[in-house]
């Protein structure tokens, strides 16, 4: 008996349909761009988005919309040995994509496809590439080869060359709507004591980063994390042992947790409205740190973690000791002045 047909509507996240349709739309119309620059920030479901295109793409018989998922080439991509479909990212977390790679995918958009179809190249993030990759690319993307489509994944488009974005059609994927994050959200919640709310506020407003959450055990280190810094604020902790103590934490969820609590201790000081403040359950302590420390300080603290968080975006080599040694050290610094 055959599989029954696979509607893409049944697997996209409810705030993706829309982008789905235009692509779809175009698709089917023949006027589907060479090269898509798929850009939101982080958690909003662009890399699953892709895959699923990637799908509807190489099917043979789309059923409208939406995938036929009984073709061989469906039954190839479920079984991920699908020829004409590449993947590039960076071989390890943390690393870049190297211009080995993407020489690779040259290779590939000149050779035939071994299906007489579309191909399909996605490369994610495109800010992991290093300037040799980007260049190497971007002959691809200024003379393209008929019937291929290559996907671009990244959280900060402005971070790309000028020339890669120009030659791409840009995709942008929003925050969804508060409600409908929410609701969402609560229907993945196994524990009734999990605010849906107080998760979508931490994660920025994106549901799968709020599920990462969850999944990464990530409270017991904001817990501890905010607590350490409650510390450092007294006099009670050494900044270089709280270094030592988190090198074997998220590098990046650890600074994204640094800069909620600053943007928090911001707010309230500007302000004084705990309403506004994303860590609500820490009120009480950002009320009191924040009185220590001037505006200056925390606007100059803030930008130097957002260019930190930049560079791990980028996949840059930071040596993880220094890098929180700093941090830690700037705080204290920051605290006292």
């Amino acid at each position: 008996m055959s599989e029954a047909p696979v509607t893409q509507q049944r697997t996209l996240f409810p705030w993706q349909l829309s982008a789905w349709e235009q692509l779809a739309h175009a698709k089917n119309s023949a006027s589907m761009p060479h090269a898509l620059l798929m850009v939101g920030i982080d958690g909003i479901g662009k890399r699953h988005f892709a895959n699923l295109f990637a799908n509807f793409m190489l099917c043979k018989n789309p059923q409208g919309d939406a995938v036929c998922g009984e073709c061989h080439d469906c039954h190839m991509f479920r079984a991920n040995t699908h020829p004409d479909l590449m993947w590039v990212e960076p071989e390890a977390v943390g690393k870049i994509i190297n211009v080995e790679q993407i020489r690779a995918v040259v290779k590939k958009v000149n050779e035939s496809t071994l299906t007489g179809g579309y191909r399909v190249i996605i490369i994610n993030p495109a800010t992991a590439m290093n300037i040799n990759a980007a260049n190497a690319l971007l002959k691809t993307l200024e003379e393209p080869t008929p019937n291929t489509l290559i996907m671009l994944i990244c959280n900060q488009g402005l971070r790309l060359p000028a020339t890669i974005i120009s030659r791409c059609q840009k995709v942008m994927f929003i925050r969804p709507p508060h409600a409908q994050a929410v609701a969402w959200l609560r229907e993945q919640l196994d524990d009734d004591k999990i605010d849906p709310q107080l998760l979508l506020k931490l994660a920025d407003g994106a549901p799968l980063k709020a599920l990462f959450w969850l999944q990464e055990n990530l409270f017991p280190l904001r817990k501890d994390l905010f607590q350490g810094l409650h510390a450092l604020s007294q006099g009670d902790a050494d900044p270089l042992a709280m270094a030592v103590r988190y090198l074997d934490a998220d590098q990046t969820s650890l600074v994204d947790l640094l800069l909620s609590w600053l943007t928090d201790l911001l707010r309230f000081k500007m302000t004084s409205d705990e309403a506004m403040l994303v860590n609500s359950d820490y009120k009480n302590e950002i009320a009191k740190v924040s009185v220590s420390l001037l505006k200056n300080n925390l606007l100059a603290y803030i930008d130097h973690l957002q260019q930190m968080r930049s560079h791990l975006a980028a996949s840059l080599n930071l040596n993880k000791q220094l890098m929180l040694e700093d941090i830690f050290i700037r705080w204290a610094e920051y605290v006292s002045s």
